[in-house]
């Protein structure tokens, strides 16, 4: 009988290990509802071809990156949209989305979006992807680089 149970014991300890991991978003996830409206905006972006806030966490998050949402509205001098504040593995990330990759351009027509000549920690990084446009300050370049692939691999092509 002992040993019946001391197998028992290992074996519910082994399944406890080998259980499902849930990655950082699932955890994150408020509610069913909630978790079934993100999934229905990462389906409409992948149809439009078009940025949403759930596919920019989403994409952030699966390239390994600790994604939080401060649910802060943000506002950057020569863009009209509010934006949304991020913080990508500690460092801010702002993000403004257009209706389209069009209204955008008109939009940014006037931005100065050419990196800096010498890197500047305190200088802000554009990212501009489709319909999307990330400021990003970080004076670690290797994360820079990381956010700007994980946005701009999505629409190569874009200016």
């Amino acid at each position: 009988m002992r040993t019946r149970r001391a197998v028992v014991c290992s074996c519910l300890l082994a399944a406890l290990a080998c259980g499902s991991h849930e990655t950082p978003a699932a955890k994150r996830a408020a509610s069913p509802d909630s978790a079934r409206a993100a999934s229905a905006e990462v389906a409409r972006a992948a149809e439009t071809d078009e940025w949403t806030r759930a596919e920019v966490v989403k994409r952030l998050d699966e390239a390994g990156l600790v994604v939080v949402d401060s649910s802060r509205v943000v506002h950057h001098p020569g863009i009209s949209a509010p934006g949304f504040l991020l913080e990508v593995s500690g460092s801010p990330l702002e993000i403004y989305l257009f209706p389209t990759a069009a209204d955008r351009k008109r939009e940014t027509a006037a931005l100065d979006t050419m990196p800096p000549a010498v890197p500047n920690a305190d200088r802000p990084r554009y990212i501009v992807s489709g319909n999307l446009v990330a400021i990003h300050v970080s004076p670690r370049d290797v994360l820079a680089e990381r956010v700007e692939n994980v946005l701009t691999a999505r629409h190569a092509g874009a200016p």
